[in-house]
């Protein structure tokens, strides 16, 4: 409970700055407007690159529990996309000359809680289990295609369409992602629990 209440306080703490962030970006004059847009660019990038690396971590702690062969290979499948996501961060922070580094996301942080409360609940139930790591991983893909999205728009509105082209690439591997394997498993599961 006490890391739960922690992330709660991060979580409040991030959107308290993000509100700081959009009230002084709305604030700015059209001359300081490309600067701050590059900005947000780059926040949105550390996010993702933190959201990445946080995923990555979560799975390899729960792993060990997927009893399902069949789930094993769609997530770990799902964990190569995430690999590759992070090297095609990693070369956008190179293409900016940035350093690379994450910075929280209340988002993902919020999303991979609710999942451990979930976890938690059906520890002694593998199916429930099972079926929460499969709906989880649906609003972590669902989450990363909007903020993928959302920095590929940044992206091309800052002239910047290698960038651009990246992310887009990892926000069509998303949605293949949910269509070749996330909604034929989603379907699989849930199945038996239908009138």
């Amino acid at each position: 409970m006490a890391a739960l209440r922690f992330y709660s306080d991060k979580i409040l703490e991030s959107w308290k700055i993000h509100i700081k962030t959009t009230a002084i970006i709305l604030n700015r004059s059209p001359l300081n407007s490309r600067k701050t847009l590059r900005r947000f660019f780059s926040e949105s990038l550390k996010e993702l690159y933190f959201s990445e690396n946080i995923i990555f971590t979560e799975f390899g702690k729960i792993s060990h529990k997927i009893k399902s062969e069949k789930l094993k290979f769609i997530l770990k499948n799902h964990l190569i996309i995430h690999l590759k996501h992070k090297e095609r961060l990693e070369k956008i922070f190179q293409m900016q000359n940035e350093s690379l580094k994450s910075k929280e996301c209340a988002a993902i942080i919020a999303l991979l809680n609710e999942a451990n409360k979930h976890f938690t609940i059906f520890s002694d139930d593998i199916v429930n289990c099972e079926i929460a790591l499969i709906l989880t991983s649906r609003k972590l893909a669902h989450y990363k295609i909007a903020a993928y999205g959302s920095a590929a728009h940044l992206a091309i509105n800052l002239n910047d369409h290698a960038a651009a082209t990246l992310l887009a690439i990892d926000v069509q591997e998303e949605e293949e992602f949910i269509e070749r394997y996330l909604n034929e498993i989603t379907y699989e599961f849930l199945k038996p629990y239908r009138p």
